[in-house]
């Protein structure tokens, strides 16, 4: 593997977990477990390849609000372990990794699970070698509107106010990370789509990835395999 063209900003929309269960004879829910046991482990193939950021969003708000009980609540006892166990991981200290949580999840979650994001973020806040990013009840629109919302209140205190994508950039939720190089999304091969624009800002340039494995499927070696196809292409940039 060409290590020098190696992306620097990965995002993975981990889909597929319902159907994975469902074709293993399983309630739905129960692929959410499986699937957080394979963001552990793709984590690990991340520090490895020494990808300086990677995101995961593992909850839109439509996600959170419109499923079955049962769903998400085991969706936010998961949130509540694996958060707590992520701000203990050695890997995590020793790689110095910041993590960041990032939609309406102070909105929405429970207390507990709340409790263990703000701990992660707290004892991984000074560090600057890795970035890991988890997007949590949100929505790419949402996050333009109330992006475009508060430029129109600036606006109306400083009527000199000038409309640049600098200006645009600094009200996203997403402001502060760095464009994505390589979206992956599992479990879509046959429907390749976006969903609710999704760090529709950051996606502008984005190479794309659609697997057929669903995400409890998808590991180490396939995660490699869609790098190896990443680091083949030539770039354009719309030039």
């Amino acid at each position: 593997m060409d290590t020098a063209n190696l992306p620097n900003h990965i995002v993975i929309i981990p889909d597929g977990n319902r159907r994975w269960a469902r074709r293993k004879g399983l309630a739905p829910w129960r692929g959410h477990l499986v699937g957080a046991e394979k963001t552990k482990e793709l984590l690990q193939a991340v520090l490895d390849l020494n990808v300086k950021c990677v995101s995961f969003w593992v909850g839109s708000w439509e996600n959170l609000t419109k499923r079955t009980k049962k769903e998400i609540s085991t969706l936010f006892g998961i949130y509540q372990k694996y958060f707590h166990q992520l701000a203990r991981d050695k890997e995590v200290h020793q790689n110095q990794v910041k993590v960041d949580v990032i939609g309406r999840w102070p909105e929405i979650l429970p207390a507990k699970a709340k409790q263990s994001i703000k701990e992660v973020i707290q004892a991984t806040q000074n560090y600057n070698r890795h970035f890991l990013n988890f997007f949590i009840a949100y929505n790419g629109t949402d996050e333009m509107l109330t992006a475009i919302r508060e430029i129109v209140k600036e606006g109306r205190r400083d009527k000199n106010l000038k409309i640049t994508a600098g200006l645009l950039k600094q009200h996203l939720w997403t402001g502060q990370l760095p464009p994505v190089d390589f979206l992956i999304r599992t479990g879509s091969q046959g429907d390749p789509h976006n969903s609710t624009g999704f760090m529709m800002w950051h996606c502008a340039d984005s190479q794309l990835y659609f697997t057929k494995e669903f995400y409890p499927d998808f590991g180490r070696e396939e995660f490699t395999k869609a790098i190896n196809d990443f680091v083949k292409r030539q770039r354009r940039l719309g030039k």
